[in-house]
């Protein structure tokens, strides 16, 4: 079998690959929400200019709510990478939990079965 130790690396180090991942991840997602964004203006101006609106207020209305937007979805895409930490780090307490819990237990038989050696000695002994 593995040593309590063994399974806590273990599971730390998954953790550890997990968190990894999801941070690329969430890298990914902002470069690509980013990119859509620098994208869309471009297209915006033009389809006002079309028209001939580009110094209207419809066009500053509209790169307002293309903000804004951008914005919502930022803070979603962050709110979604702390939500993702948090519950890893819940997985690492709760990994540290168990190994410490298996050591408390560990050390409690120990101290059990030297009291009970001991009185089996004292029971001997008269």
């Amino acid at each position: 079998g593995t040593s309590p130790s063994q399974r806590l690396a273990g599971a730390l180090a998954g953790t550890t690959y997990q968190r990894r991942g999801t941070q690329a991840g969430a890298t990914q997602q902002k470069f690509d929400t980013t990119q859509s964004y620098k994208k869309s203006i471009p297209q915006l101006n033009t389809g006002f200019a079309k028209r001939g609106l580009q110094d209207s207020g419809l066009r500053e209305r509209a790169m307002a709510d293309l903000a804004a937007q951008f914005a919502r979805q930022r803070a979603t895409e962050e709110d979604a990478l702390t939500q993702a930490l948090f519950q890893l780090s819940l997985q690492d307490l709760g990994s540290f939990g168990t190994y410490m819990g298996g050591r408390f237990e560990d050390a409690l038989g120990g101290f059990t079965s030297r009291a009970q050696m001991a009185a089996k000695i004292r029971e001997a002994m008269t």
